[in-house]
């Protein structure tokens, strides 16, 4: 994908980058971002028109990330897609499940869904409905940072010093306050193996260097997981 003004502050992952982000699989991301076979995707990911590119921006892996727990809490795609056309026509967005507007009552929109998805007939709202939306919804919204409606960082829950923030670094993990990658830091860690020695170099805090390298291997480690057992039908 050409370099241009259409990526500059949007952030720029691969599906494998998304997947590693949202602790999903590439094939998951693809088939929700790019469809597959006669199956539409769910919405069209902004770098879609350019190049057939497979890339996706900041905002449709935040968009990624809470379908990924719905479909980890039961919903079919189906009443995913329910949800998606519900929350455009509401709000007005193109991104619906990842506006700020859908932390109030997406909930409500949640449950319609599922109500008019046959293949859920037997998840009642008693069962899957008000906790479990709740929480799926919070969850959601806890670690994002919004400009009015659209979400514009992501401080990830496991790492206290590490950012995810599309006019950084091209949108990878980047520690917050010196702006070096934790990828980087992560990878150079396993060359050298010594805390302190990339302290020294980098002239930050160790206690920050750790954060970041702790946050790579969650990610690493989940990653494993999820290849080596994908509990979440695409």
């Amino acid at each position: 994908m050409a370099l241009d003004l259409e990526i500059l502050g949007r952030g720029v992952y691969t599906p494998q980058e998304v997947a590693r982000l949202i602790g999903g699989t590439a094939q998951e991301v693809l088939r929700w971002s790019r469809g597959h076979g006669a199956t539409e995707p769910l919405w069209n990911s902004y770098y879609q028109s350019m190049d057939d590119s497979k890339e996706l921006s900041f905002a449709d892996m935040i968009e990624l990330r809470v379908v990924r727990e719905l479909r980890k809490a039961g919903l079919s795609l189906q009443a995913i897609r329910y949800a998606i056309i519900a929350a455009k026509a509401e709000y007005g967005f193109d991104l619906p499940l990842s506006s700020k507007s859908f932390k109030t009552d997406g909930r409500e929109i949640l449950i319609v869904a599922m109500e008019n998805d046959d293949q859920l007939i037997s998840l009642s709202p008693k069962r899957l409905g008000q906790r479990v939306f709740r929480k799926i919804v919070e969850q959601s919204f806890v670690d994002l940072e919004y400009d009015g409606q659209r979400p514009v960082l992501w401080r990830p829950r496991q790492a206290k010093h590490v950012v995810i923030d599309p006019t950084r670094f091209f949108g990878d993990p980047v520690i917050d306050d010196f702006g070096v990658s934790s990828k980087m830091l992560k990878a150079e860690y396993d060359e050298f193996q010594d805390l302190g020695y990339l302290s020294r170099i980098y002239e930050i805090p160790k206690a920050m260097v750790k954060d970041a390298i702790s946050f790579e291997i969650s990610l690493d480690k989940g990653q494993a997981e999820n290849i080596g057992q994908s509990s979440i039908r695409s």
